[in-house]
């Protein structure tokens, strides 16, 4: 059997047919309604609360329990496109997240709003930003504020034309040498989104300026964490020391449950097609998390890497001006 162990809201925007549903924080109450008998296969959005669902179920003496891994957004790109890829963030309040793949440069952008109250920020907007203004236009949401987790390389950056658009601010790192008008955010700093908070953390190494965001257990790691890897410090003012410090004493030291929303996927990056992970996942089997030493992780982030890209210097000029 499936069970379902998302809040109710999630729930409402897809689910499989003829599963069971019992919240993740009603679980330890429920139990006893489950068969001991038959194969449980739990799902969540992501993944993590399914594998927390697991471990409390074994605890209760359950034996054929098993959690769908990248949970139901996962299932949803390999197997049923058919499943809206559209979400409440369950660990954090109302919010609802939207992901825009992008298959012709492997970026992801992220669209984070608060329905109650009409507000909305973006992250890491590409060049195109009609279907973002399209989704902000549908929902009757304000946008609040444009993110960049850093100065990207690889592709033309969509904030100044979402300012341009919108109004919006634009907000980067304290350290970011971006040379149009921003709002600039250091270690713990947040910003509102209705009811609930966007955290900065300054995680330098792929780029001097990169920062995470955190929203509640999700992460939006940019290019500092991806999944498998992590993001380039061979070019332009990445650093390896700095990445290993930010890995290390930032991100590996929040709960394995928080959800990974990195800023790239795909072969394009040499990465897997998968647009999720969990860090419980990426501590078990990311490449780049697996050097125990400071040494192992310069040389990994040093030797076989592809040549600069020919545009580097280009893109990373218009994205500062």
């Amino acid at each position: 059997m499936l069970l379902d162990v998302r809040p109710m809201a999630g729930r409402k925007l897809a689910h499989f047919p003829g599963d069971r549903h019992i919240p993740l924080s009603q679980l330890g109450r429920r139990f006893a309604r489950l068969p001991k008998d038959r194969l449980i296969v739990v799902y969540c959005q992501f993944g993590g609360h399914a594998r927390e669902a697991v471990g409390l179920l074994l605890d209760r003496g359950f034996t054929y329990v098993a959690a769908l891994e990248g949970g139901l957004d996962e299932y949803s790109r390999v197997a049923d496109p058919s499943i809206p890829r559209y979400w409440l963030t369950p660990t954090a309040g109302e919010l609802v997240l939207r992901q825009f793949p992008r298959t012709d440069t492997g970026c992801l952008a992220y669209l984070v709003g608060d329905p109650t109250e009409g507000e909305a920020v973006l992250i890491d907007p590409g060049i195109d930003v009609s279907p973002y203004l399209q989704v902000l236009s549908e929902a009757h949401w304000k946008l609040d504020a444009i993110i960049e987790t850093h100065t990207h390389a690889d592709h033309l950056a969509g904030h100044h034309e979402l300012h341009r658009r919108t109004g919006a601010p634009i907000v980067v790192g304290v350290r970011s040498p971006a040379a149009y008008p921003h709002r600039a955010l250091e270690e713990g700093e947040t910003l509102r989104i209705g009811h609930d908070e966007v955290e900065v953390l300054e995680t330098p190494g792929h780029t001097r300026d990169h920062v995470t965001l955190r929203v509640g257990q999700t992460l939006f790691t940019g290019d500092t964490l991806l999944i498998g890897s992590c993001g380039r410090t061979d070019l332009g003012d990445g650093n390896p020391d700095l990445l290993y410090r930010s890995l290390h004493e930032k991100i590996l030291r929040l709960p394995d449950e928080t959800e990974v929303l990195p800023a790239h996927y795909g072969t394009r990056h040499a990465l897997p097609e998968r647009y999720v992970s969990t860090l419980g996942f990426e501590k078990a089997t990311n490449e780049a998390l697996r050097l125990s030493t400071l040494e192992a992780f310069r040389q990994y982030m040093t030797d076989g890497w592809p040549p600069k890209p020919a545009d580097f210097d280009r893109i990373v000029g218009a994205n500062l001006r």
